[in-house]
């Protein structure tokens, strides 16, 4: 337990942003404060947990560490700062700002060289394990900062969320790794998708398709975790956004790309996750299986 209590402010109480709120209000060591655009939300999850829910970014200004779990960066920079980079909350000196979102690497440095020429430190430490580990608690987060003492204020209400913490390197670097991730699951995912449904038109059954897999070297987090359910069981509801993931997708090809390389496979994954986008827009990751199992 802590010697005192730290305050703790939370932006963002959506599909993953709720159970990691909830699970930094169950450890007992932190006054938590929580906003969403959508007030009602973030005053029945203030009730829930125990904590308080405020109605303005402005009003987590007395809090010393303040977690963003939103959307975008566009999101987390509008947030934080108004059109001419100033920031939106009047926190004191040294508040450690935490964006958990999966973010673009190049905004999210963007963004802490504006709130650092305010007095503040911004640390990146986007998640991995979808909503079930955000449930457990047991998320793997991969942590970048240029402010090492930032990092280690941050640490402890991270720990809350997580199983694992990978210190990644500077600022930023965080979401290049979250975004090159999620570029693999993707790869793994779309790779799946075009084995059943060729499999399917060639007399394979699905259920031993995913076994088979499972039980060989096509084993991948997508075979065990999201085809037997949301794409075989046709349940359709992993929990994770096709926009969101697209978006990752399309971050990692802005890495590939800044870095200089070649990257054909991340290019054709952006192809076809982009166009099964345009063809479903926002509906649940795995309904993309749909659309190109069928077109």
């Amino acid at each position: 337990m802590n010697e005192r209590i730290i305050r703790v402010g939370f932006i963002g109480l959506g599909t993953m942003g709720d159970p990691m709120s909830s699970n930094i209000a169950a450890s007992g060591e932190f006054d938590l404060a929580l906003f969403d655009v959508d007030h009602d939300r973030a005053r029945e999850l203030a009730g829930r947990v125990g904590a308080s829910a405020v109605e303005r970014v402005a009003d987590l200004a007395d809090r010393e560490v303040i977690v963003m779990m939103l959307p975008t960066s566009a999101i987390v920079r509008e947030a934080l700062l108004d059109g001419d980079g100033a920031p939106r909350i009047p926190a004191r000196p040294g508040t450690v700002f935490v964006d958990m979102s999966s973010s673009d690497p190049t905004e999210t440095v963007e963004t802490g060289e504006a709130l650092h020429r305010a007095g503040y430190a911004l640390v990146d430490a986007p998640v991995s394990g979808a909503r079930e580990r955000a449930v457990d608690g047991t998320l793997s987060i991969m942590l970048g900062a240029d402010d090492a003492a930032a990092a280690e204020r941050a640490i402890p209400v991270i720990e809350t969320m997580s199983s694992r913490i990978f210190r990644t390197g500077r600022l930023g670097t965080g979401h290049a790794m979250k975004a090159l991730n999620n570029f693999v699951a993707a790869a793994a995912f779309t790779a799946a998708s075009e084995a059943l449904a060729a499999g399917a038109d060639f007399g394979l059954d699905p259920d031993v398709m995913v076994e088979v897999f499972n039980a060989s070297t096509g084993q991948s987090f997508v075979t065990t975790h999201v085809l037997p359910a949301h794409v075989v069981g046709e349940q359709y509801a992993s929990g994770f956004a096709l926009p969101l993931f697209t978006k990752d997708v399309r971050i990692a090809q802005r890495v590939q790309q800044a870095a200089g390389r070649e990257a054909p496979v991340c290019d054709a994954v952006t192809r076809v996750m982009g166009e099964a986008l345009d063809a479903l827009g926002n509906v649940d990751h795995t309904r993309a299986f749909e659309f190109w199992r069928d077109r």
